[in-house]
């Protein structure tokens, strides 16, 4: 019965059917017009097999969402937080990125603000604002290089801050070093111990690449590989947490 109305004997034959062929209480009642109750009535004494449970698994699991359908919520989400930001002026955009390098000694990258909407439709992209608040913007490789102490050339300024430390604590190590088989080189290594300083990850898709094969090649050699992030050093003192890097190396 459904709502007064009496269901026919074939309507009740298509839920055993239906039953049989592994469909779930809910499923039947949705294809059926009926009610779950009337579905468990009518295949009363009809099991699942395993493997029909198993697809039913299957089925729950299922994404819901399909790629398409994710970047369009993504892209209306981004739309309506962007609305309901706060309105910052040009100046005020500028004083949160001059007072982040008056805090931490470097200009922040991109993805540390999270604001990139609303610098992109101020300054029509983050390295005009950068520039336009009085500093130079990072490169899209490293290209400026720099001497550490003990001689060994650095391409970015915080890996000769990593490398002086090193050398002020008499930390054995070595720069540059070859990912066996391959051209690419590791920024340090302590013993057999790879450390990398991933400067610019999330900022340029080839850099990502290399990232991830320096990973993989690691994995596949079993090499322990450290990695070090800009936020590593910006959050905390920075010699607390090298220090406690080579702790975890050195015996």
């Amino acid at each position: 019965m459904n709502n007064g109305r009496r269901h026919s004997l074939l309507t009740k034959q298509r839920a055993r059917i239906l039953r049989k062929t592994g469909s779930t209480h809910r499923e039947i009642a949705k294809a059926l017009g009926i009610s779950v109750s009337s579905a468990h009535e009518w295949t009363r004494g009809i099991f699942l097999t395993e493997e029909q449970k198993h697809d039913v698994q299957k089925r729950k699991t299922k994404q819901v969402y399909t790629p398409a359908r994710r970047k369009q919520l993504s892209e209306s989400a981004k739309r309506n937080l962007f609305l309901a930001l706060p309105k910052y002026t040009k100046q005020d955009l500028l004083k949160k990125i001059q007072d982040f390098h008056r805090i931490h000694g470097r200009i922040p990258l991109k993805r540390e603000f999270n604001m990139w909407r609303v610098y992109q439709s101020r300054f029509e992209s983050w390295n005009n604002a950068i520039v336009a608040a009085g500093f130079e913007p990072n490169p899209v490789y490293f290209a400026k290089h720099y001497l550490a102490q003990d001689g060994h050339p650095c391409d970015s300024f915080t890996e000769k801050i990593i490398d002086d430390w090193m050398s002020l604590n008499e930390v054995p190590h070595r720069r540059n070093v070859p990912y066996d088989g391959t051209t690419m080189t590791a920024d340090f290594s302590i013993g057999d111990v790879f450390i990398e300083y991933f400067g610019l990850w999330g900022e340029v898709r080839e850099y990502d690449v290399l990232v991830k094969k320096k990973r993989a090649l690691c994995k596949k050699q079993g090499r322990k590989l450290i990695e070090i992030y800009p936020e590593d050093l910006s959050t905390q003192d920075y010699r607390v947490f090298l220090e406690r890097v080579v702790e975890g190396i050195t015996p």
